[in-house]
């Protein structure tokens, strides 16, 4: 042993922690439960079906801008002077991915709050009838505000994957696949959520809107393994990477987090028990609570395994 610096071993490589992998998996949320609310209402705006009052949405108003606001909570916390995060907002650098996705959440944020002040406009009104002439200004302009929260959306989402891809010191996470991989993952989140909120707060019965966010199910948990699958795959053939890849999949306590919270419980159980289950279980209460709470306790596994096995497994 070098009795100079010691053993290695005395060194923890994990430089991001929990907080980091909870505000990854709540910043998901929040764009993907956006990203499926504004998809079902265009799906039904398109085929002339109406939007107003459906559970999903409700949710998607609720579950958007609480989920983000919880994730930038954490996020100040974990700086090491919280209450000079405004210094962030200020200086830019365009070189920089962690910018470019501080840019894209200060129009992201407030422009989920109108969307949510929309849904809830007579609640809104109720209690704050000043601000009617501010909605009836966002209310004219809801086609195009609900495209731009769209898009911010898809660039939160993506974004959080750049971040951690643009660290290039961890093979595990310098993939390009990650950013996909984690938007993915945010739709799954997203949807789950919505179907989650909205069978325990809104739906008082059956709702078709519910049954069409419950079918995109199975191409996004596909999109989901698909990406996962490229990403080992593409480190296996990246040298180095490859025996990073090979030990955070096969060894220690990510390995299990890996196989048991995000292929089991976010892809796994989702999907066979929207298979095998009988018909007459598939939009009861129970069930969409639990293949929901299934869904999102695997995609918070996901943001846990890559950040932490990311940072560990490194050759």
């Amino acid at each position: 042993m070098n009795n100079i610096w010691g053993s290695m071993e005395q060194y923890d490589p994990v430089v991001w922690n929990w907080i980091i992998a909870v505000y990854l998996f709540m910043a998901g949320l929040s764009a993907g439960s956006m990203m499926v609310a504004i998809g079902l209402k265009w799906y039904r705006q398109s085929r002339g079906l109406p939007t107003e009052g459906l559970p999903v949405i409700k949710a998607a108003a609720v579950v958007g801008p609480i989920s983000i606001c919880v994730g930038m909570a954490l996020l100040m916390l974990d700086l090491t002077k919280p209450f000079e995060f405004y210094h962030i907002l200020l200086n830019y650098n365009f070189t920089s991915v962690m910018a470019w996705g501080v840019l894209a959440l200060l129009f992201y944020i407030p422009l989920v709050f109108v969307f949510s002040g929309l849904i809830f406009e007579k609640q809104l009104l109720k209690y704050a009838p000043w601000l009617s002439g501010v909605v009836n200004i966002c209310r004219k302009l809801e086609n195009s505000l609900n495209k731009l929260i769209f898009v911010l959306a898809i660039g939160v989402g993506i974004y959080t994957g750049f971040l951690l891809s643009a660290l290039i010191s961890y093979p595990i996470l310098n993939t390009a696949v990650l950013p996909a991989l984690f938007l993915a993952s945010a739709l799954s989140v997203g949807s789950a959520g919505n179907v989650l909120v909205a069978t325990l707060f809104f739906s008082k019965k059956e709702s078709d809107c519910i049954e069409q966010v419950h079918r995109i199910e199975y191409p996004v948990a596909f999109n989901e393994a698909l990406c996962l699958v490229l990403l080992f795959v593409g480190l296996n053939f990246s040298g180095p990477a490859a025996q990073a890849a090979t030990a955070a999949i096969t060894t220690g306590t990510w390995a299990s987090v890996f196989w048991i919270g995000v292929v089991g419980l976010g892809l796994v159980v989702p999907v066979l028990a929207s298979t095998i289950s009988p018909k007459s279980w598939r939009h009861t209460k129970g069930f969409l609570v639990t293949v929901s709470c299934s869904t999102i306790l695997g995609v918070l596994a996901l943001r846990h395994f890559v950040v932490y096995a990311g940072q560990s497994y490194i050759s």
